[in-house]
């Protein structure tokens, strides 16, 4: 075969591999953290600031405050525009928890499981023909009866069965060798050891092997959903919850979740989380080499434990085949625009705005390590401006701050983590800022007390 023809038939392969794909898309929604009394004068709880001032809260009215959860419009709105822009081609939308505000933690189950409903309402007006597949989040009611009867619409009879004992589920996809796993993370979380968590929680571990190993012998490739997944928030401060709580996981649960991607990063396919409201990514290695990743998709609400942002959604491009996630486009809306409208838009879409030739391990490590190193910090400025959905206050970050946003990428076990802090930091901190010297101290603290 001369030189001509060997170029021909790498091409035809070429071709053929990419002809073979089967497009599809989803969603990704997750944190709407919705705020029934967003509105109410005597009840509404769910702004940070000067919540004795009710003129102060609602000064932005339904939904143009930074500081509150999401009013009843903003989630419908969300809706609208997801409905508009879903392609004819998506095959089902994943909800990754936190439904409800924080502020509701103190009402009765009947009053949560209704503002789940309507929201479940909403989605299921908005998802007509597709499947929504839901996870619980830390401000969620516990898996129920009720909770059954509302997403039995989307959920198989086997999926039912392991949701309503423990909060978990998988989907067999059965056009495809593309499965999805559902985790209940809640039962890994800090405060799980208040109620029967921890059996629960040791047979989701037995559980999710024996779903993996069954999928590695039939070949096919998995989706890990959650509302927390592995590794640690770079952006707490001193007066935020450690890495064992607050929704996230133990350190021995993030140690054994681990120990589980790495064991079967060749059937995983992608992870996909919410809960840090911020959009960022993660990336697991196996001897030195990335195996497998996490895209953290940010959160409806406006309001976040350490820093602020904008609403976003996100709907990914892949290939429904094999699950091969080949692009995603990242929307959100301006919550502090001065019109106030409740107008959503196109932030970026992911290939585009960092260069990327395919999403991978390698090529996000090669991200990684270009913002970490960035001569001309454009990468790294995307980044920043990306994790808190174009919200951005203050866009200073110097090396030191740089280094505890890598290690938080690629450091997910806790005490990597840590080292991969400590290593530099005196280093760092004797010519770095107050702002990043603190950053560095806190990102010690969060591990030395968990």
């Amino acid at each position: 075969m001369n030189l001509s023809s060997f170029v021909l038939y790498i091409a035809s392969l070429l071709w053929l591999d990419f002809t073979d794909a089967k497009i599809g898309y989803f969603w990704h929604i997750t944190d709407l953290h919705y705020d029934p009394f967003h509105n109410s004068q005597e009840f509404h709880r769910g702004c940070k600031h000067n919540r004795g001032n009710s003129e102060h809260s609602h000064r932005n009215g339904r939904h143009r405050d930074h500081t509150c959860d999401s009013s009843w419009p903003l989630i419908q709105s969300a809706a609208a525009f997801m409905a508009e822009r879903h392609p004819d081609t998506l095959e089902f939308v994943l909800w990754t928890g936190d439904i409800l505000s924080s502020s509701m933690e103190h009402l009765t189950e009947e009053i949560k499981l209704e503002a789940v409903r309507n929201v479940t309402d909403v989605l299921s007006r908005t998802f007509s023909s597709q499947f929504v597949f839901p996870a619980l989040g830390h401000n969620d009611p516990p898996p129920s009866r009720r909770l059954v009867d509302m997403w039995m619409q989307w959920l198989p009879t086997e999926a039912l069965q392991t949701f309503i004992t423990g909060g978990y589920y998988t989907i067999e996809q059965s056009h495809s060798k593309l499965r999805i796993i559902v985790l209940n993370s809640v039962l890994w979380a800090g405060g799980a050891a208040k109620t029967e968590g921890p059996h629960k929680g040791r047979a989701q571990w037995e559980w999710l092997e024996h779903v993996l190993s069954k999928a590695r012998r039939k070949s096919e490739m998995v989706y890990i959903v959650a509302h927390a997944g592995p590794g640690v928030e770079e952006r707490h401060t001193a007066g935020s919850s450690t890495a064992a709580g607050g929704g996230e996981l133990t350190p021995t649960a993030n140690a054994r979740l681990l120990h589980v991607i790495r064991a079967f990063s060749d059937v995983i396919a992608g992870q996909f989380y919410g809960h840090r409201h911020a959009d960022t990514f993660r990336l697991i290695y196996s001897e030195g080499r990335p195996v497998s990743w996490a895209l953290l998709t940010p959160s409806v609400t406006p309001r976040g434990a350490g820093s602020m942002s904008n609403p976003g959604l996100r709907l990914y491009k892949f290939d429904s085949n094999n699950g091969k996630v080949l692009d995603y486009t990242q929307y959100y809306l301006d919550v502090s625009h001065p019109q106030g409208e409740l107008h959503w838009a196109v932030e970026y879409n992911v290939t585009q705005y960092y260069g990327l030739r395919e999403i991978s391990p390698a090529s996000l490590d090669t991200l990684a390590e270009k913002i970490r190193h960035g001569h001309d910090r454009s990468l790294l400025t995307k980044y920043l401006t990306a994790l808190r959905v174009r919200h951005v206050t203050d866009t200073e970050c110097d090396t030191a701050c740089v280094h505890v946003h890598y290690c938080a990428i690629t450091r997910a076990d806790f005490h990597e983590f840590r080292t991969c802090v400590r290593n530099p930091a005196s280093a760092l901190a004797s010519r770095a800022p107050h702002k990043s010297a603190a950053m560095l101290l806190y990102a010690i603290l969060i591990l030395i007390s968990s």
